[in-house]
């Protein structure tokens, strides 16, 4: 490896490293598992305004005020092509 190589793999190695505490911040924790939630995967969210992810919903007393799926970093920015020919 040269002189060259070895400095951009440096660099992608900080930016990567820089780049990690601002991904796990956006990511929605699970309030008493602490796990992070998986895409396609519903969170529960109680009045109290904690969140439970499937797995925890049962620790809870009270029904779930509102539920909703995680989506990828993608959503939202992708495209839907329709079809709109004469049938």
């Amino acid at each position: 490896m040269n002189t060259i190589e070895r400095e951009i793999a440096e660099l992608e190695l900080a930016l990567l490293r820089r780049s990690l505490p601002h991904l796990s911040e956006a990511c929605e924790r699970c309030g008493a598992c602490l796990r992070s939630m998986l895409v396609g995967e519903r969170v529960y969210e109680y009045r109290s305004g904690a969140l439970r992810c499937a797995l925890c919903r049962d620790r809870e007393a009270d029904d779930p005020a509102a539920f909703h799926t995680v989506h990828g970093p993608e959503f939202g920015h992708t495209l839907r092509l329709l079809d709109r020919r004469a049938a």
